[in-house]
């Protein structure tokens, strides 16, 4: 009797332990699914090769025997005919400086003589002065923030004759203190060119092209005709020399006398696949502009021991910043890309049932094969969606929001891949449809 107690006591027990083993395991099931979701997010990449680059350019070194003081009359990058002025001679710094105060008078005047006429102002819209005042502004902030610091001094110009103008425009000034402030900068105008010794002598350009006042020793380092045949080895001992010195102190400038310059850099072999077929880039050389720089892909020379490759960039655009640039650390921009991330072990391969109805209504069906996609949570049940994608960065597949004609023609699945949409990442046995 007792023993019959015990054994249904023990009974009892065991009954109970895999009950809750039973209950927990469901709970178990139902919390965790053993999948690993991400959330598809939109992003705006762009595919890049970051190097260093070597500029060669066609230079042709200007020289001058001078006494005095040397006054250039061109800036850093800007272009020159040849025979063209490059720089004038002064017997001493008082004459060069105020020979340069003159030239910024001029400038001034010939912005205020808009506002010298005070029928033509008063003919102005004060809402369009308005508007270009705050594009000029717009403008000028956006060339502070990149440094873009040789568009400033224009920029603050104009400011200051569109104020001028809104100032008349409104009645809040009279067109007549900017006729006095006109007179004052002739009478100081007359003034110097009645003290200022006059130019003694001119320094001309050799050739067409840019001029640019420094030089590094690197000016004959590469003959232009040969830059296409330039190797591995040949561009590392162009990064890794030392500028030669020019001793010549006859040597004041040079000219860029090609409006094509070229970036010699080189690349390793897994970057080298991304630049397949590519032919237009742009540059972007953070340390010697702001600007970005187009340039083309116009020959790739590979070393078959090392797998690295000399790319030659052609480029024609030029500014101050760019002018004195010759080796500089560079980002090659291949070419942008929009649309949802996804991670590249997320994409898979399936086979899609496809439903035909034709005009009379038959149904048929068909498999699609290797269709590319992901499988997302959607609800309690897991969904293969198709996606289309152009490229992978960083381990993650550009998909397409917007599907063109063609793509919408190849869609098998009820839709492609959405924003926040719970991609499958990791998770096993899967397929369309299955409960989770």
């Amino acid at each position: 009797m007792g023993s019959n107690t015990l054994f249904r006591k023990i009974s009892s027990i065991a009954v109970a332990i895999l009950l809750l083993i039973y209950v927990g395991y469901q709970i178990y099931r139902s919390q965790y699914t053993g999948f690993k979701t991400e959330t598809a997010m939109y992003a705006d990449l762009s595919a890049s090769i970051d190097t260093t680059g070597f500029i060669i350019r066609n230079e042709e070194l200007v020289y001058s025997r001078y006494d005095g003081v040397l006054n250039y009359t061109l800036d850093d990058g800007e272009k020159t005919a040849f025979g063209g002025t490059v720089a004038e001679l002064y017997p001493a710094e008082e004459d060069a400086a105020a020979h340069n105060r003159m030239l910024r008078i001029d400038e001034e005047l010939t912005r205020l003589a808009v506002l010298e006429n005070p029928t033509e102002v008063a003919s102005s819209n004060p809402k369009n002065i308005g508007s270009q005042i705050n594009k000029t502004v717009t403008g000028l902030l956006s060339d502070l923030k990149s440094g873009a610091f040789s568009s400033i001094s224009n920029d603050k110009n104009d400011l200051y004759l569109l104020m001028g103008q809104k100032q008349i425009v409104t009645g809040a000034e009279d067109s007549a203190s900017y006729v006095a402030h006109i007179e004052n900068l002739k009478s100081e105008r007359a003034t110097l060119e009645a003290t200022t010794s006059s130019s003694t002598g001119t320094v001309t350009s050799p050739a067409s092209g840019y001029f640019i006042h420094t030089v590094d020793g690197y000016e004959n380092a590469v003959d232009i005709d040969d830059v296409e045949q330039l190797t591995v080895s040949d561009v590392r001992a162009l990064e890794e020399g030392e500028a030669g010195s020019n001793a010549d102190s006859t040597v004041i400038g040079k000219v860029a006398k090609e409006f094509n310059w070229y970036i010699a850099c080189i690349i390793d072999e897994n970057d080298l696949v991304r630049l397949d077929r590519t032919t237009n880039v742009k540059v972007e050389m953070p340390f010697a502009t702001a600007e970005t720089i187009p340039a083309e892909v116009v020959k790739i020379n590979r070393d078959e021991a090392s797998g690295d490759a000399v790319v030659i960039l052609k480029c024609s655009y030029m500014n101050t910043d760019l002018a004195a640039a010759r080796k500089e650390p560079l980002r090659i921009d291949l070419q942008s890309y929009a649309g949802v991330l996804v991670n590249e072990k997320a994409i898979h391969f399936a086979d899609v049932t496809v439903t035909d109805t034709d005009t009379d209504g038959n149904v048929t069906e068909h498999v699609e094969q290797n269709v590319k996609g992901v499988y997302i949570k959607s609800g309690s049940r897991v969904r293969f969606v198709q996606v289309f994608s152009d490229a992978t960065i960083d381990g993650y597949a550009v998909c397409k929001l917007n599907l063109s004609s063609s793509e919408k023609e190849q869609l098998v699945t009820s839709r492609t891949i959405q924003l926040y949409d719970e991609v499958i990442v990791e998770g096993t046995d899967l397929y369309d449809g299955k409960m989770l």
